[in-house]
């Protein structure tokens, strides 16, 4: 299978320029934010995330929210969404001696007609942002079908609550200090129900080189870059995927003893081969802000916010708040 290697912008390889030259891996550094891209074609199709470079046992509940437009048609495809999406993501994180991790990644997902549309009008008038042809539907209604040459691939029900698809990952250790480096690899299993957008009905993998890199003492950098490796869309019919490159580079600044304060900045390939749909062919790109306070040594809560800033393969906007636990 071809990888996805489209516009895939140079600001990954600048990135990694800040890696170079700089010294000082500060300690109680809390790693990216927990963003994975919720919209729901992608969110089953190996769903990465930046992640940190560093082993550890943690166990993580995130939940994300998020709003998504996206109606058009080619001459093939008819995507039609007009949702938004719920996503609780549990995450159980195991060391094993102090170079190499086991991660289990289950989520839970509803698609909802919503509250938003309200909020985002204002919203998107406020800071100028495009509103992807929102306004020309009546506001909080819900709308999931995606069809290929006339016949349905998914056709989505509001209001259910449903598990997605399961992943296992494995990080190793590469070498401890600064830089910080590891390499990661994962399995995702079709656990979710693909006929209601929830899973994708195949199996799914993917590997990645991750990289902390600290900045004196009181900032830490992230960088991922990866590639997954998809099979198809195994719904109401099978629609073959392709693989697609992924990276992100994040800071994260010790604001306080308890406050840490992140952005960060995601980018990813299309699963799907053309389907002359921008929204859905074009690299999405996703930029977050956010931050944690730290309860205790062990336990933290986060919040973030994240805007589609390609308004392509993401959803329109995703809020998120979660809490973390090393153990």
């Amino acid at each position: 299978m071809a990888i996805c290697t489209d516009k895939f912008p140079t600001v990954l390889a600048l990135c990694l320029i800040s890696f170079f030259g700089l010294t000082g891996i500060a300690k109680g550094f809390e790693g990216p934010l927990n963003i994975r891209n919720s919209l729901p074609l992608f969110l089953s199709a190996g769903s990465p995330s930046i992640i940190s470079a560093e082993c550890k046992n943690a166990l993580n509940l995130d939940f994300t929210y998020s709003s998504t437009y996206l109606v058009d048609t080619s001459n093939e495809w008819s995507f039609k969404m007009d949702l938004e999406t719920a996503v609780m993501d549990i995450q159980v994180r195991k060391l094993f001696g102090d170079s190499m991790e086991l991660s289990l990644d289950l989520p839970v997902i509803s698609f909802n007609s919503g509250i938003m549309d309200g909020f985002l009008k204002v919203y998107h008038d406020a800071f100028g942002f495009p509103d992807y042809g929102r306004s020309k539907r009546p506001l909080n209604d819900f709308l999931f079908e995606v069809t290929h040459n006339g016949s349905t691939v998914i056709r989505g029900k509001s209001g259910e609550i449903a598990l997605g698809d399961l992943k296992i990952g494995i990080k190793k250790a590469l070498y401890i200090g600064d830089p910080y480096i590891s390499i990661y690899g994962f399995i995702e299993f079709p656990t979710g129900d693909p006929k209601g957008g929830y899973g994708n009905g195949a199996l799914d993998g993917g590997i990645a080189l991750l990289v902390n890199k600290g900045l004196g003492d009181r900032f830490m950098t992230y960088l991922n870059a990866g590639v997954v490796f998809t099979d198809s869309f195994r719904a109401e019919q099978t629609v073959s995927l392709r693989d697609y490159l992924y990276g992100g580079v994040g800071l994260e600044w010790l604001y306080s003893k308890r406050i840490s304060l992140n952005t960060q900045f995601f980018i990813q390939g299309s699963p799907f081969r053309k389907t002359g749909i921008r929204s859905i062919d074009e690299v999405a790109t996703i930029l977050s802000f956010g931050g944690r306070y730290s309860i205790n040594p062990k336990s933290a809560l986060e919040i973030s916010f994240s805007e589609d800033t390609n308004t392509a393969g993401a959803p329109d906007f995703m809020a998120g708040i979660g809490y973390s636990y090393r153990f």
